[in-house]
């Protein structure tokens, strides 16, 4: 019997297949390619939106941190502004007051009579000194000052007389910022 060979048209088959399975495992391999080359670029493109969104919410924080720190500027300047008119009001009050004082005073001592010292704080209050030819025009201007609503609990501290013949006197009451 004639016996054919079939050794080529095997390998020639197993050939096909081999060619065919490797044309399968380069378009597997080129499929999983593209699909990385996909999924790097979206993981680039949403890289850059993060970035950009970062880079816009970073603008934002600094605006937002510059118009607060304007603001809190603005109302430190609102308080010092505040506190400096409270503190001129009440130094026109205190200064009102003081005049007052100063008129009332000018009107009250008695001719034989004169201020040689005017001392005021908070602390110690008001202490007037001054000199007299009599003790009468000390005790009349005493009197004078304690019929005053704005001289609270005035006394006659001292009462000495010098050599010249003058007495010296010193007259305290409380006397402060606010009254």
């Amino acid at each position: 019997m004639y016996q054919v060979n079939f050794l080529p048209w095997r390998q020639r088959r197993d050939r096909r297949r081999d060619y065919f399975w490797l044309g399968v495992l380069m378009l597997q391999v080129t499929a999983l390619l593209l699909a990385l080359f996909l999924v790097a670029g979206q993981l680039r493109h949403q890289q850059a939106l993060r970035q950009a969104r970062l880079a816009m919410l970073g603008e934002e924080l600094a605006a937002l941190t510059l118009l607060a720190r304007q603001q809190q500027q603005e109302r430190a300047q609102r308080a010092l502004h505040r506190a400096r008119a409270e503190r001129q009001a009440s130094n026109a009050q205190h200064n009102r007051r003081y005049f007052h004082l100063l008129q009332q005073l000018s009107s009250s001592i008695p001719p034989p009579l004169w201020l040689t010292a005017l001392e005021s704080d908070a602390v110690n209050g008001l202490r007037l000194r001054g000199l007299s030819r009599s003790p009468a025009a000390i005790t009349q201007f005493e009197r004078r000052l304690a019929g005053m609503p704005a001289l609270p609990r005035l006394r006659l501290a001292e009462v000495a007389q010098r050599d010249d013949g003058l007495y010296t006197f010193h007259l305290a009451a409380q006397w402060g910022r606010d009254g």
